[in-house]
């Protein structure tokens, strides 16, 4: 068990989480709207997709999540939407010699 007194460490679900959630909340006022999700789809896929879908995905997304119904992402609905998904493996980096 860890001691509440000492930091939370780097690699940390907890710590990866709000990493993953400061790239989306681009205005930093703690929640991820429809808006700012949309730019970041855009800016990882390129053209890859076209807009028609990136805006799919983006509104599926967005209303999967939003639990209170604002139009937006907070971090805790966020952790809840990704609550299954196992953030140590997938946001890991891995040096090989």
């Amino acid at each position: 068990m860890r001691d509440p007194k000492q930091p939370e460490p780097l690699n940390s679900r907890m710590n990866k989480l709000r990493f993953a959630f400061q790239l989306y909340d681009l205005d930093r006022d703690g929640k991820i709207s429809r808006h700012e999700m949309l730019q970041v789809l855009r800016l990882m896929v390129g053209v890859q997709v076209t807009e028609e879908q990136l805006e799919s995905i983006t509104d599926r997304t967005v209303q999967e999540a939003d639990e209170d119904g604002d139009g937006a992402v907070s971090f805790l609905e966020f952790t809840k939407s990704l609550e299954k998904m196992d953030i140590e493996q997938k946001m890991s980096i891995r040096i090989l010699k």
